[in-house]
């Protein structure tokens, strides 16, 4: 992978989140513990993809992804989530909202090369924006879940009424419009071809298509 200096940022917030599942332990506060364990091997999952596959993704995917985990994290294992809220809470919404539609942005076009598909700029975009707020809403039904047969989390309730879930669910749909707009100016001046290009090595970037046509 190529090195870019923006990646420290992605490195220092996975150190953060180890760090709190340092403490979540020595507090003895077990289920913190396990919850900040599992994000940060879910945080080591680009990384493995990445070198894999020969994937050359930007260090803002790395950044953003590490970034929305630690809201999660620290939010529990630190107690944000209530000693901050709502502001933290929407916070972490409108990054996981901007980091999943970002996740949806790219996985999308790579889907289209490999099965070539041929989809437009506007359905990409669309798509964007719906595959954040899809996630965002199974996120929600999962809090409500959560709230409804184990009586929360062990912040509490994660659920706090209709007006919270609404909001939160904004916050999602403003992140992914954040990054279907950065879509739509990056589409003005390329061509989707030139994305997978960029972050596809060409040897594994033909052998993926050859794949694909294959199948």
């Amino acid at each position: 992978m190529e090195k870019q200096y923006g990646m420290y940022l992605a490195y220092f917030f996975q150190a953060l989140i180890g760090l709190n599942c340092v403490y979540a332990f020595s507090t003895g506060n077990m289920a913190g513990f396990f919850s900040a364990l599992i994000m940060f091997i879910v945080t080591m999952v680009p990384f493995i993809i990445a070198n894999r596959m020969n994937i050359r993704f930007p260090w803002f995917v790395f950044f953003l992804i590490a970034l929305a985990l630690w809201f999660h994290t620290a939010g529990y294992v630190q107690g944000y989530y209530e000693m901050y809220y709502p502001y933290y809470d929407k916070i972490a919404h409108l990054v996981s909202g901007t980091t999943v539609a970002l996740i949806g942005f790219l996985g999308v076009i790579f889907l289209d090369r490999y099965w070539n598909m041929k989809l437009t700029a506007p359905f990409i975009v669309g798509f964007t924006i719906m595959f954040g707020m899809s996630l965002g809403g199974f996120w929600e039904i999962y809090e409500f879940l959560v709230d409804t047969f184990l009586g929360g989390s062990m912040a509490g309730k994660m659920q706090n009424g209709l007006n919270d879930t609404m909001l939160d669910m904004m916050f999602v749909l403003a992140g992914s419009i954040i990054v279907a707009i950065m879509g739509v100016f990056y589409f003005r001046h390329h061509q989707k071809e030139d994305i997978v290009g960029s972050l596809n090595g060409d040897q594994a970037l033909q052998s993926l298509t050859n794949t694909g046509e294959e199948k």
